[in-house]
């Protein structure tokens, strides 16, 4: 092992010289310390690539909201709406069958002329002209004589009610369909003829059945009618 004496040492020591040129400060201008501070200042610390942008903040389009209206369901009450429709339906039947009857030996001419009835708003029989053939005055004479009659006016207003009560006890999208339509009391007189009721059916099916003038003539069912008329029901 190699021991370094103090002697060594010594000699070592004498061989380091003072370097010849003086090291000496050196004064910065201030141009070349504002080129300094311009060139820290714009140069970055560290190079940032920002990721792809967050979903929430792509560019799409707006987003649309859509309102759907299903309607109500079938109502608890449809079997005994159905009931008394059907049953004020006969009673109609016979009282019109007793009228005409009646015509044909008063007004023979009157009886054989085609037309039509339904309830009025305020709950009074209207006739109308089936085919073009009824004056104003035969009109006239029939609206007095079906007013009269008190048995069939009583039985049209009784199937009139059912048959709104009937439509507001079914669906739009289930029971029988009756639902998607709007049967008031203003409508009425637009949508059903009560006389086509009862007549023959043959070449269709379904005739002047009471659906059938419905579905052909009734007032659609909105969701703002529909509202109203629960309201009115306390529903």
């Amino acid at each position: 092992m190699n021991i370094l004496s103090s002697t060594a040492v010594s000699s070592i020591a004498t061989t380091l010289t003072v370097a010849a040129q003086p090291l000496t400060a050196q004064a910065t201008s201030n141009a070349t310390t504002a080129a300094m501070a311009a060139t820290v200042a714009n140069t970055p610390a560290a190079v940032y690539y920002p990721s792809e942008p967050a979903q929430s903040e792509v560019a799409s389009e707006p987003v649309e909201a859509i309102e759907t209206w299903i309607g109500r369901g079938l109502s608890a009450n449809f079997p005994q709406a159905a009931a008394l429709h059907s049953a004020n339906h006969d009673t109609l039947k016979s009282a019109f069958a007793t009228f005409q009857s009646t015509l044909a030996k008063t007004y023979p001419a009157l009886a054989s002329q085609s037309f039509g009835f339904t309830v009025d708003t305020d709950g009074n029989l209207q006739a109308f002209g089936t085919a073009g053939s009824l004056s104003a005055a035969d009109l006239g004479k029939l609206n007095t004589l079906l007013n009269a009659s008190s048995d069939l006016k009583t039985a049209a207003v009784n199937y009139r009610d059912s048959a709104i009560e009937l439509v507001a006890a079914d669906s739009p999208w289930a029971g029988n369909y009756m639902g998607g339509y709007n049967l008031t009391k203003d409508n009425f007189s637009k949508t059903i003829d009560l006389a086509q009721l009862f007549a023959p059916t043959w070449p269709a099916p379904l005739g002047g059945s009471f659906y059938h003038q419905l579905a052909t003539k009734g007032e659609p069912m909105t969701q703002a009618s529909e509202a109203a008329m629960l309201a009115a029901r306390g529903q």
